[in-house]
């Protein structure tokens, strides 16, 4: 009697397992994104020249790009082998596989230096925050590029205040027709990019920006403010750079002073 009643579950039980097997619904592939890819750089910051690849460890997988600062899509460049950059370029991509979603896009400006050693001294006012203090002003302009872990990485120099002003002696007379202020934009953490930069020659406003996608959200990542200025010879510069007056109101730090990182200054 045991015996028959322990041979009838088990034939119930492979009669289950058989009718799970038969209707098992698998997931379809094409509701699973691809991971993002890795834009790999020799030097953020170059003087002739910049070699650029990108990750790639996925069979059957695309990369695509652009390299203007436009949006990737299905027409844009397909990358096959690392790339020679010759100029400043915001590099932006994404990763395309025939049974899975696309990447999000990913983005990364690199920038040409025009004047490696334009700058002889810098003088900050107000001073940073002791606790995001980087080395010194000399820290901005040592050509070393913040990473995006700003907590430990010496190169960052952070404020909270209305305004920046940077005191830029330099080497020598030199033309110059562009200054480049490298920033950070990490809103969740409370950093956002400066709203507006102007650069001055004894007191004259010889060049100016204003950066409205500062107070819109945004990912995280280096924020370069490209300022134009009257090309001409300048033996000194002030570079003054305005935070946003307080955190947007889409933010949960609203109404509050957001955080401006800076870690480098570049003359072109």
């Amino acid at each position: 009697m045991i015996k028959r009643k322990f041979y009838s579950l088990f034939a119930i039980l492979m009669l289950c397992q058989a009718g799970f097997s038969q209707n098992t619904v698998y997931a379809p592939t094409g509701i699973f994104q691809l991971s993002d890819p890795q834009i790999k750089v020799s030097s953020i910051f170059f003087e002739s020249d910049v070699t650029l690849n990108f990750g790639l460890d996925m069979p059957n997988s695309t990369i695509k790009y652009t390299l203007d600062g436009s949006s990737v899509d299905q027409n844009s460049k397909v990358f096959s082998k690392p790339l020679k950059i010759t100029e400043s370029a915001v590099i932006k991509t994404k990763m395309f596989h025939p049974d899975y979603i696309e990447s999000d896009e990913v983005e990364l400006e690199v920038v040409k230096i025009a004047q490696k050693s334009a700058i002889k001294q810098i003088e900050v006012l107000p001073a940073p925050s002791e606790k995001y203090s980087g080395i010194g002003a000399k820290g901005l302009y040592d050509l070393k590029k913040g990473s995006a872990q700003f907590g430990g990485d010496k190169q960052w120099m952070g404020f909270q205040t209305e305004k920046i002003i940077a005191s830029l002696q330099l080497e020598k007379n030199i033309i110059i027709n562009k200054i480049v202020v490298s920033t950070l934009t990490n809103q969740s953490n409370w950093i956002f990019a400066p709203v507006k930069v102007e650069v001055y020659h004894d007191d004259e406003l010889i060049g100016e920006i204003t950066f409205p996608k500062s107070e819109k959200e945004s990912l995280n990542s280096a924020t370069f403010l490209s300022v134009p200025i009257n090309k001409g010879v300048y033996d000194t510069l002030k570079v003054v750079i305005y935070p946003l007056s307080e955190i947007p109101q889409w933010h949960q730090g609203k109404g509050t002073t957001p955080w401006v990182f800076i870690d480098e200054i570049i003359i072109q």
